[in-house]
């Protein structure tokens, strides 16, 4: 151990893949429920609708394939979108403050 001090307590948190975990159907789902204005609503909508994925390896492509989670990465939205998504999350320990 390189510090001997009770009192250190160190917590690491990698956010790399945060976006990758936002469900297109959960931010919808939050987003409607806020108040903002039909039009807004629905281009959120679109933005995040009708993406596809597919992997080239070795020459060979594969199908398409829809993608119903992630935000876009070095989006605008995506901070606010994942904001919006994460909006309900509880702590599931009392030592925890949220």
């Amino acid at each position: 151990m390189l510090v001997n001090n009770p009192y250190i307590i160190v917590i690491a948190l990698d956010f790399s893949k945060i976006f990758d975990t936002v469900r297109h159907s959960t931010m919808r789902h939050h987003m409607d429920q806020l108040d903002i204005p039909d039009n807004v609503y629905e281009w959120f909508v679109d933005y995040f609708s009708g993406h596809l994925h597919s992997t080239t390896y070795g020459g060979t492509e594969s199908t398409l394939k829809p993608i119903n989670a992630s935000v876009i990465q070095g989006s605008a939205v995506g901070p606010a979108s994942y904001a919006v998504a994460a909006s309900d999350l509880k702590v599931t320990c009392d030592m925890n403050i949220f």
